[in-house]
Order: structure tokens, then sequence, then C-alpha cells
């Protein structure tokens, strides 16, 4: 995470978009573009006037058959017209509002995955939803307006951790007024019947008249279904009550998380969190960046267990480690075994050197995402996922095995003096998912020349890859114009390529012009790259990173 807190937000988000929590609709146009550039209808396009102006909103309501009154607000949504949501939920006929069946996904294609400025964009378009509808619902209902809504549901979208810690204190509030309440009637019935048993009990205490407003209207009660991120101790404290409370029989207030990320906290408040969340319901988990042990693990692995229902489970960035531990890969292996609907898997940054197969091998569900960034995989690891997906039938989509050695065998030598190494199982792996694979991922791979063009030969046969990341192995020029151009005249279905300056790009330090000449060598490798696309008929991409320097010399 780094320095300061909005710079810390803007990666944590980040890494919600590249996990496991929420899946990218690859099939999908981007939603924001598309906004911008398609045509509307007739209805879309009165509706969207109407809600600009809150006044004119409200005329309409009172107008129009409730089936218009959704198509108002998927308007004000998309138009972040906060007032004429306001308008629109005050008078609201049906009992739910689901904001995921009004405005379309914003995790729409692979754009995020590189773009950061589009990336950014979604990541503050779903805040507005849930931080508006989040916000107008309660003051709605603090303010007894007429609306029906009794159940909202914001899935699907993220909620900033300011409004979950408003909601929390909501639900906390309600829990509290209501035993207040009760307390009250339960004195003033006791009085009641000390008066009509004649006691002398009622002239020392007498019935309580306490003006007993509340924030939520009696005799009502209320559910709000959300995805939690939560990154603080006192909003993790403040949901964990929350969660308790909303599960008492006859809560009023009820919260219930879906997707929950946790992220800065320990394993302690982990496992503490995690106890308090409806098994039944909870569908992703994100663990991220809590320093979590095996000890911890291990400790947590029971309630993870009995998360049925989980379609997506990220451990990624912590201390997990199973080397030369069979013990600790066997708890790991139980735990994955149970999540028989586990679709997404981020396991980054944990040490499986040699334990993947066993960590994998109790998978009762199939897979369609998985990375494994950074984990010291081997060739025998490589080799043991080919059995599982050739087995267990697992439709990988999307792969990540960046910040892995798996261009030399275990001894470091090269896959031509190797020919057992990492190299070979990676393209025996690759052929294995030669027909599903659409989002791969070789990012710092130590990839040599002669894997390149292996590599380049069994990828650009892949009919549905979308987005191929290979930056951070370093080749020559000559090399990445190679690759370049076989993508650009072989790939008919890759759009993103994704590749670093070669080394040859950078002037020796000893350069007295050093910016200079990088950039006059620069310009002339993208003077070949533009000879290599002037030929091509395809939609390909490429993207160029800067090289790390300490790989480029």
């Amino acid at each position: 995470m780094a320095g300061t807190p909005m710079q810390g937000m803007y990666s944590m988000w980040y890494d919600h978009y590249k996990g496991a929590v929420y899946p990218l609709d690859l099939d999908a146009p981007p939603h924001l573009k598309l906004k911008r550039m398609q045509v509307p209808t007739l209805l879309e396009a009165c509706c969207a006037y109407i809600a600009r102006d809150a006044s004119l909103t409200r005329q309409t309501i009172e107008e129009v058959p409730p089936i218009l009154c959704i198509h108002l607000m998927e308007a004000a949504l998309k138009g972040n017209h906060d007032r004429s949501i306001q308008a629109l939920m005050s008078q609201w006929k049906l009992p739910s509002l689901v904001l995921s069946k009004l405005v379309p996904t914003v995790y729409s294609s692979f754009l995020p995955l590189y773009d950061s400025t589009y990336q950014s964009d979604l990541v503050r378009q779903g805040l507005r939803y849930t931080t508006s509808l989040a916000h107008t619902f309660l003051e709605c209902l603090r303010q007894e307006s007429p609306t029906k809504i009794r159940r909202l549901d914001l899935t699907g979208f993220p909620t900033a951790e300011v409004i979950l810690y408003y909601l929390t204190s909501h639900c906390m509030l309600v829990h509290n007024e209501n035993r207040r309440n009760n307390m009250v009637n339960l004195y003033n019935q006791a009085v009641s019947i000390a008066e009509d048993c004649g006691a002398d009990y009622n002239s020392r205490h007498k019935p309580l008249d306490i003006d007993m407003q509340n924030c939520l209207p009696q005799n009502i009660s209320i559910e709000i279904k959300l995805d939690a991120f939560v990154t603080s101790e006192s909003c993790h404290s403040e949901l964990c009550k929350a969660l308790t409370v909303s599960s008492f029989p006859g809560a009023r207030f009820a919260l219930i998380v879906e997707r929950l990320s946790v992220t800065c906290l320990g394993g302690d408040r982990v496992n503490l969190l995690l106890k308090q969340v409806k098994q039944e319901y909870l569908k992703g988990l994100q663990l991220k960046y809590n320093s979590l042990r095996n000890t911890d693990f291990v400790r947590m692995a029971p309630v993870v267990q009995s998360l049925t229902q989980l379609t997506s489970l990220d451990l990624s960035c912590n201390h997990l480690n199973l080397v030369d531990n069979a013990p600790m890969a066997t708890v790991v292996r139980q735990t994955l075994s149970t999540l028989s609907q586990l679709e997404r898997l981020d396991i980054s940054n944990s040490r499986l050197k040699n334990k993947l197969s066993v960590v994998l091998g109790g998978l009762s569900g199939h897979l369609k995402h998985l990375r494994l960034s950074g984990c010291g995989l081997t060739p025998l690891d490589l080799s043991g996922l080919v059995r599982l997906v050739q087995t267990n039938k697992h439709t990988l989509e999307e792969l990540d095995l960046s910040e892995n050695r798996l261009g030399a065998g275990e001894n470091g030598h090269s896959l031509r003096d190797n020919f057992h190494g990492a190299g070979q199982s990676l393209m025996l792996l690759l052929e294995s998912l030669v027909s599903s694979l659409r989002l791969l991922e070789l990012q710092e791979c130590s990839l040599d020349s002669d894997l390149a063009r292996s590599l380049t030969s069994l990828t650009t046969r892949m009919e549905r890859l979308l987005l191929l990341n290979l930056q951070a192995n370093p080749w020559s020029s000559a090399c990445v114009l190679e690759v370049a151009g076989r993508f650009l005249s072989q790939s008919s279905s890759l759009h993103i390529l994704q590749l670093s300056y070669p080394p040859d790009c950078y002037p020796s330090l000893e350069e007295e012009d050093h910016a200079g000449v990088e950039a006059d060598l620069k310009a002339r490798f993208h003077l070949s790259i533009k000879r290599l696309d002037r030929n091509s008929r395809n939609s390909l991409q490429l993207l160029f990173s800067e090289m790390d320097h300490t790989m480029a010399f």
C-alpha cells in the first residue's frame, strides 16, 4: 500500500478490479465509453431529459405508471441526479430496489486491467451509485415519506467505507432505540398493572411519558444488502456489531454482506469479522494485505470452510508459506475442497514451491480465474497444474503467472539446456488451455528469446485470447519486433498486447545526454513498430511500458 491514505485507497481499488472479487464481463463493450457513444432510444432520451430536473421528476411521478418510474430511476442514476433520485425513492411503489437491475455493470470489458484513467472512472461511478442510494434511502425513511421500499440491494458495486460506517451506525441506532422502546413499554405496562391492582406502587412510580423519536418509523423492518470494504479498525468494530444485531430475531434493520473485502487489519480482526457474516449470503471474500501467517489461516480455516456459497476468494499478498510444510498444504487443500462454487481464486505472493498440485488438488468446482503471481512456481507445480486442468476440466479463462521464473530450469539453466524446465511445462500448460484462455499474464517471468518464439506460435492460435501481458521480459529489439509482428499478422482475436521497451532502448549511464539519447532510441523503435502496424489488418493495440532499469542494464 502507498504512503498516503488517498494513494493507498487508489491502490486498494485497483486490486479489487484486477483481483478475484469482481469478475470482469469480457464480452460486454466498455460501459462508460459506450454511454458516451451510443444513440439513446426515445424512451431513454425522454427519461434523461426529465431526470435532469427534480421538480419535473416529481410532477411526472404523479402522472405516469410505475413501470416508467423504473426507467426514470435508471436515467437519474446514470446521470448522477441526486435530487431526482430522492424524489423517485420517496414515492417508490415496489417493496425492493435492486441497483444491478437499474444500471449496467461498471465492471465490463478488460479496459480497467490496463487503462488507469478508465479504471478510476469506474471506481467513482460505482461509488456514486451506492453512496446516493444508501444515503437517500435512510433519509426517506427518517422523513417518513410514502416509499414502499423495505429491501435495498446494492450488491455488485463497491460501498465506500464512510457509507458503510454510516449504515452500521444507523443499524446500531435502530437496535438501541428498539431496546429503549421495549424497556419503556415494559415499565409502563408494569405500572399500569400495579395501578389496576390498587397497589401503592403507583404513588412512587408513574408511567413514563417520553417523546420517543426514532430514526426508523415504527412497525417497519428494512434490509440492506451490500458489498463491504473494510480498511479501518473503527469501521471493522461497527460492522461486527451491526452484523451481530442484524442476526437477532425480530431485527428491524438488517445488514447483509454479499462480498467482503478486509484490508490491513490482521488475522485476529479478519477471523472475528468472518464469524459475524451470514454464511449463506457471502459470495466473495478478499483478504489482501492482512499479513496472514500460517497460524492465522489455520485458525480461520474452519470458518472459511463453512462459506460454501463462495464463488471468489482472494488470499494474495499475505505471508502464507507452504515450502516444506506438508501439513499446511493439507489445511489449504481441505479448505478449498469445501468451496464447491469457487470460480475465482487468487493466492498470489504465497510461497507455494512444489505444493501447487496439493493445494489445488481438492478443488471440486470449475475454476475460471486463477492468479499465481510471485509464488515461486517450479516445473513440478506447472506439470501438476496441467494434470489438474486435464482431469478436473477447469476451463480457465484468466491466468496470471507473473513474477515466476518460467524461462529457466530449477538450476537456473536456460530452456535450451534444460528440456524439462519450467519453460516446457509452461508450454504444456498453455497447450491444454488453448481453447479457453481469454486473459494471460506472464509479466517478469524471465522468458528467453527461444521461449518467446515458441510462446508466440502457441498464443497466436488461441482464438479467444483478448489480452496478453508480456511486460518486463528483457528481450532484444529484434525479438520484441518479431513477437509484435507475428501477433499483428497472425492473431485474429487479441485486442491488447503488453510489452516492455527492450533493454537496447536504454543508453548506458555514461552517456552525457542520457534522456535525449533514450528518447531518440525509443523514437527509432516506435518507427519500426509503425512499419509493422502498417501491414496489419487486425485491431490489435500494442502497449509499451518502461523496463525496470535494474533489469535493463
